[in-house]
């Protein structure tokens, strides 16, 4: 026989299940002409595609243009951006991790952009670079 306790589960389960029923009943029945709860909608579709940005982590500023327009979205097109870490600066990762940090979001790149992924962001930095006559030489 059923002890107290497997009665109350079985109750509970045959009450969630009469639930769900009533539930798909009422958004399969429109005939008053109200909304309809079961309408579908791609979420892939509708929703604009989002990248996830890598970030490598730099200690200084001086070869990466930061604050330059084109080269952030040459740099966003390829799915990172750098990350601009002084010494002395408490959350300042210590060499060995921001390498390893570095070496991961390298090697995702690698397979994302190619192998010749770091040759045409030099390529598009120097172009950048004479867009905004940041160039000499």
């Amino acid at each position: 026989m059923l002890n107290e306790k497997q009665i109350r589960v079985l109750f509970s389960y045959c009450l969630m299940v009469m639930i769900c029923m009533q539930a798909n009943k009422l958004c399969a029945q429109d005939k008053t002409g109200a909304t309809n709860l079961k309408t579908e909608f791609n979420k892939n579709k509708e929703a604009p595609k989002q990248k996830r940005l890598r970030y490598i982590v730099k200690n200084d500023g001086r070869k990466i243009l930061y604050g330059n327009k084109c080269f952030l979205d040459v740099q966003h097109a390829m799915g990172f951006e750098f990350l601009i870490q002084p010494k002395g600066q408490p959350l300042n990762r210590n060499g060995l991790a921001r390498d390893l940090h570095n070496f991961g979001v390298k090697f995702i790149l690698f397979f994302r952009n190619g192998p010749f992924w770091s040759i045409t962001l030099r390529k598009r930095k120097k172009e950048c670079r004479k867009q905004s006559a940041d160039f000499v030489g």
